[in-house]
């Protein structure tokens, strides 16, 4: 995909200018509101902005220049479960901020650029937006000093033409900024019936909680927890069977997202997530075992981790996962597994 994802610094900042300046297609993600984040500007309209939709659209525009628009600053939600961020990191997209002519210009661009870069996401440009005919003082210093301390571009509108095309090949490389992992929000457990006697309503509803709160997730993980809290010791087939059960149910009223693992057989599990929820999500270990984390979380991981150092080596990323988990021993099974999920970062990545 050949483009470019405009974010603003929080709300006024012009993103939908910049898009214009831009050119090629445009694909503005939802109205601007003055103060409101999408997600509660879209539920304030009467609807729902639905990222799946969005992505899948951005995806299918494969002629010229793609410039997707999106207001409220790159962590501001477009559903409970999704940021702009994530939608910018699933399509792989370069960044471009958009800022308004206002005191705070300099803090406002590096924190943006900070939690892009953290993400993995190259930082292609910074646009400063309505600049006055007559600037002020401060202004004109704020606009010196983000020039000196910003590593990347930047320009102003209106004035100059933006270089759209040369700023859509722009890639994240070793900038040494640290990685960033959402804190991991762990179920709260409370007792659950046993899964052989209790009704498929009832698992389905605990299933959902566990989503809500952990998800994206191996199914395996789901189950354990439910069975855990229902007073089960060990997960059988019998007492997993229900709760599978419960799973594809789900599925199939589209109120969870349910990848086989058929179709993923390097993961050999299900994994399961609500459907206003990214794909991946990359989030600290919390109190999951290093198996537990799915290995396409695992391989995002990497690609952050390599974005802020550079390539490394196999035994070199893998001590740098272990490392960012908290973790310290490369046992036989962590190397196995990670090797997995760097197989699959590989794959992923290559040209077809």
């Amino acid at each position: 995909m050949h483009g470019l994802f405009v974010s603003g610094t929080g709300p006024a900042a012009g993103e939908a200018d910049v898009g214009a300046a831009l050119g090629g297609t445009l694909l503005e993600i939802a109205e601007p509101h003055p103060v409101a984040p999408p997600a509660i500007a879209a539920r304030h309209a009467g609807s729902e902005l639905d990222p799946a939709a969005l992505a899948e659209r951005a995806k299918a525009a494969t002629d010229g220049l793609l410039v997707v628009v999106s207001s409220g600053g790159l962590l501001a939600p477009l559903t409970e479960r999704y940021l702009n961020r994530d939608l910018a990191v699933e399509l792989r997209l370069p960044v471009v901020i958009a800022a308004p002519a206002a005191p705070g210009l300099v803090n406002a661009v590096l924190l943006a650029q900070e939690s892009a870069r953290g993400a993995g996401l190259a930082v292609a440009g910074v646009v400063i937006s309505g600049w006055p005919d007559q600037p002020s003082r401060v202004l004109l210093d704020e606009r010196r000093l983000l020039e000196q301390l910003s590593s990347t571009p930047v320009a102003a509108l209106p004035g100059s033409a933006l270089p759209a095309g040369e700023w859509a090949n722009a890639t994240a490389g070793g900038d040494g900024t640290p990685v960033s992992l959402d804190p991991y929000v762990a179920w709260e457990e409370h007792p659950t019936g046993d899964p052989r006697a209790t009704s498929r309503t009832e698992i389905m509803q605990v299933i959902l909680e566990i989503l809500a709160a952990e998800g994206p997730m191996r199914a395996s993980r789901a189950y354990a927890l439910y069975n855990r809290a229902s007073g089960g010791r060990k997960l059988t087939s019998v007492a997993r069977a229900p709760l599978s059960s419960a799973v594809y149910w789900l599925a199939q009223e589209r109120r969870l997202v349910l990848t086989r693992k058929d179709d993923i057989p390097w993961q050999d599990d299900d994994l399961i997530r609500l459907p206003d929820t990214p794909p991946v999500k990359v989030r600290q270990l919390g109190p999951r075992t290093l198996e537990e984390v799915p290995l396409d979380e695992i391989a995002e991981l990497a690609a952050r981790i390599r974005a802020a150092r550079g390539e490394l080596d196999a035994t070199e990323m893998k001590r740098a996962l272990l490392s960012t988990y908290g973790l310290m021993r490369l046992t036989s099974r962590a190397d196995e597994y990670l090797g997995l999920a760097l197989d699959l970062g590989r794959s992923s990545t290559s040209p077809e």
